[in-house]
């Protein structure tokens, strides 16, 4: 399962989270097998104007990603990547990247609601 977590700076596991998946520098994707996360990669991140939010959505699906980390977003991307077969898991409250990893890879994240999504 190949995961993407937004991502201040330059990426890997000891960035900073980034709490806009629409404004972040690039996508820190992990490979997560038998509940561990065994490899990284770093996916830029176009700026925010070339598409909005929903350009992520086609980014991420052209990089065969299964799942993204977000602590928000809102409905018209959310539809977006539920269409596209991406899982949103859902983590407002965990600052480092190689944290949000092990919590997605250990299985403890839920699947973002529409309860959490932004409405602007």
């Amino acid at each position: 399962m190949k995961i993407a977590i937004p991502t201040i700076g330059a990426g890997g596991l000891d960035c900073e989270r980034s709490g806009h998946f629409g404004h972040c520098d690039c996508f820190t994707v992990v490979t997560v097998e038998d509940g561990r996360v065994t490899g990284t990669e770093i996916i830029d991140n176009p700026p925010h104007e070339e598409g909005g939010c929903l350009r992520p959505v086609g980014l991420l699906a052209d990089a065969g990603i299964d799942a993204i980390v977000a602590a928000g977003m809102g409905m018209r991307p959310l539809a977006g990547f539920a269409q596209a077969g991406i899982t949103v898991l859902y983590d407002a409250g965990t600052p480092r990247v190689g944290d949000v990893a092990a919590r997605a890879a250990a299985g403890e994240l839920p699947a973002m609601g529409e309860e959490h999504a932004c409405h602007h």
